[in-house]
């Protein structure tokens, strides 16, 4: 939405083809940087870590109804994203089996490592997991609201560098070449 309208108060600046090709050239670049994971990869690849407060919060809700861990894990698993719920069937199947936490929680990637804590935290202390998950949801979407702000303001920025490639030349052109040709006239003449 963001990038339509700089596109569209870019278009509107330049008037006429130009600034609609360049009002699409700025949405176009805009998206694209909003749509970037901080680490460079594309958002594709970042469904894990958005998937998670979500989790964390739906684990809570089981594990307060008294659904033991494994089989929290594996309803769980069912109603969120794949890269989430494939991590969670695997973890749930390793407690079926009778796993540790912690067995059962190595090999998964880092994003679900503070998941992963708490649960072999909740497993070796016996202590309830649901202000611990519900910390962690809350942590995780203020954690990822950080983010977005820092990727819309990355944005503005680079959606306002061809303004300032098109205004620079301008200015130089209209501004200072008359300028120093005046001067340069009367001080040469």
């Amino acid at each position: 939405m963001s990038a339509a309208v700089a596109g569209l108060a870019l278009a509107l600046l330049l008037g006429g083809p130009v600034g609609a090709l360049a009002g699409l050239v700025a949405a176009g670049a805009a998206e694209w940087l909003l749509r970037r994971a901080p680490d460079g990869t594309d958002a594709a690849g970042a469904d894990l870590p958005a998937a998670l407060p979500v989790g964390c919060d739906l684990l809570a809700v089981c594990l307060a109804a008294g659904v033991p861990p494994g089989a929290a894990l594996a309803a769980v698993a069912a109603a969120v994203p794949e890269p989430l719920g494939d991590h969670l069937r695997r973890v749930a199947a390793l407690y079926r089996l009778g796993a540790e936490p912690a067995r059962a929680w190595s090999g998964t990637p880092p994003a679900l490592d503070p998941l992963a804590r708490v649960f072999v935290r909740v497993g070796e202390s016996g202590s309830a997991a649901g202000p611990a998950l519900r910390a962690l949801a809350t942590d995780l979407r203020s954690e990822e609201r950080s983010r977005a702000q820092a990727r819309v303001q990355r944005a503005g920025v680079w959606v306002l560098a061809p303004l300032g490639a098109c205004f620079l030349p301008a200015f130089l052109c209209l501004g200072v070449v008359p300028l120093v040709l005046g001067i340069a006239g009367t001080v040469f003449h």
